[in-house]
């Protein structure tokens, strides 16, 4: 009975609340304002990779050893990911505009921070405090871009471009991070993000609508501690894979722990009356199955970024700006792919969209396993580098629609925090997963070099073996429920 209250009151207040809402809408322009949204989902996935290229420089400035450095670059994820859930929850509660906001600038600050660090612990705070911002900019900033368009087919179609905007900063990231550790500092990479996240912050309250009223409520504090624990230690426990191996008691450990607290957040939001996750908002499969495909796109690309990366510093012996740069077509490929996925999701719809780009992204880690200690550039590694974003786009334009369509307008933080999630343990899981393949599979060829390529193809044969899978999968389900699928308009 006292679920059933709060439900009916939350509905009244959206229905009290619609013509108001719509009036804010129409008041934003909305191509100012999709730009300063998507400038921070950018920023805030560059910050995922920011570390990566210039990792030699800041161990050696900061005189931070290889698990000081690994810390480095995954505190951000893990209270990216770790506080997402939350982050969306509030912002549904508080106002959109305002969570936005307020996270943007907590970014920027722990950005500028990072950017005057004077040693390693100080930098790995810095991280922490950038991904606490962030998880409450961006399911704010996702939830945002429906209330910028309003009307079905416009949202859809921002989605849609919405999707690859992850993908796109994340590759920006490790060009970003190359360029500055080269030219200037590595110091100069956080200040970007500081300037980026600041400007945003400012001008948001001109451009964004301030999206519905508050709800009111209260957080799910129980809750929140659990599934933030439960994504925060077992995101540590796939952390320490690269370092200790699957059969340690430094992973196993976390990762029981990990289990044990998602499935006692799972019994505790079924007996609140305000659940941080409504039970309802998990019972469609077709969500279910769009958040699961929505992690395979980032597995792909760190995937791709990490060992790659390897492959072309340790056998190739590039330098780390040249190692970037041999991304550029990569990412350039990916942002036009983020601007055309927009009419191939309305013309194949959800499911195809995502089967093809699952199935381009297996061939793209067939391309990536012909590498060879001597493979010129223009060969298999470029023609890997301009496959593989197609795939990533289209999965994950495909998934990011297939996620918010339907969402109430009082849970589209929640559904943007939840999206966000699972694209932020894409990379952790495929970190975890693939490394430590290639570290298995490392070979004791005629030289060091053919060694560690047999280590990178092997993991990148496994990878393309997996998204062939999972591409069947997503035909397979489509098949059995609709043998003729129409076009979906987006």
């Amino acid at each position: 009975m006292k679920r059933s209250k709060h439900l009916k009151r939350i509905a009244d207040i959206q229905h009290m609340e619609h013509k108001t809402h719509e009036q804010a809408v129409r008041s934003a322009r909305p191509g100012a304002a999709f730009a300063l949204l998507a400038a921070v989902q950018a920023i805030l996935n560059t910050s995922v990779t920011i570390t990566s290229a210039a990792g030699p420089d800041i161990a050696a400035d900061l005189d931070l050893g290889a698990s000081g450095l690994i810390w480095a670059g995954a505190a951000y994820t893990l209270a990216f990911s770790g506080l997402l859930l939350l982050g969306g929850r509030v912002a549904d509660l508080r106002g959109r505009r305002a969570g936005f906001r307020i996270g943007t600038a907590v970014f920027a600050a722990a950005s500028l921070a990072g950017a005057l660090v004077p040693g390693g612990g100080w930098l790995i705070a810095a991280r922490l405090a950038q991904g606490a911002g962030a998880a409450l900019a961006a399911p704010a900033a996702m939830a945002l871009v429906g209330d910028v368009f309003p009307a079905d087919a416009a949202r859809r179609r921002a989605m849609a471009a919405w999707g690859g905007l992850s993908g796109v900063g994340a590759a920006l990231g490790m060009q970003l991070g190359g360029a500055t550790a080269t030219w200037a500092s590595w110091r100069w990479s956080f200040a970007v993000l500081a300037l980026v996240g600041l400007a945003v912050a400012v001008l948001a309250g001109r451009h964004l609508p301030s999206g519905p009223a508050r709800v009111p409520g209260r957080v799910d504090v129980l809750g929140a501690a659990l599934v933030t624990g439960g994504v925060a230690v077992l995101s540590l426990g796939l952390v320490a894979v690269g370092t200790h191996g699957w059969l340690a008691p430094e992973v196993l450990l976390p990762l029981v722990v990990g289990l044990l607290l998602l499935a006692a957040f799972g019994v505790a939001e079924n007996r609140v009356a305000a659940p941080l996750v409504p039970l309802p908002f998990l019972a469609s499969r077709r969500r279910v199955a769009a958040l699961a495909t929505g992690m395979l796109a980032p597995i792909a690309g760190s995937t791709a970024a990490f060992l790659m990366s390897l492959y072309f510093q340790r056998v190739l012996e590039w330098s780390a700006l040249r190692s970037a740069m041999g991304f550029v077509p990569y990412t350039l490929m990916l942002i036009a792919v983020s601007a055309g996925s927009v009419p191939i999701v309305a013309r194949l719809g959800v499911r195809w969209t995502a089967a093809l780009g699952l199935v381009t992204m297996a061939g793209a880690f067939l391309l990536f396993s012909r590498i060879g200690p001597d493979a010129a550039y223009p060969g298999a590694p470029l023609a890997g580098m301009l496959t593989l974003p197609i795939g990533i786009g289209l999965t994950a334009a495909a998934a990011v629609v297939a996620a918010t369509r339907g969402v109430p307008p009082a849970q589209a933080a929640l559904a943007g925090g939840a999206f966000n999630t699972t694209m932020l343990l894409g990379p952790t899981v495929g970190m975890a997963l693939f490394a430590s393949l290639a570290d298995a599979h490392t070979g004791t060829g005629p030289s060091p070099e053919q060694a560690a390529t047999d280590g990178y193809t092997f993991a990148f044969r496994a990878a393309a073996a997996l998204f062939a899978l999972a591409a069947l999968a997503a035909v397979s389900l489509r098949a059995r429920r609709t043998p003729h699928p129409r076009p979906v308009r987006v």
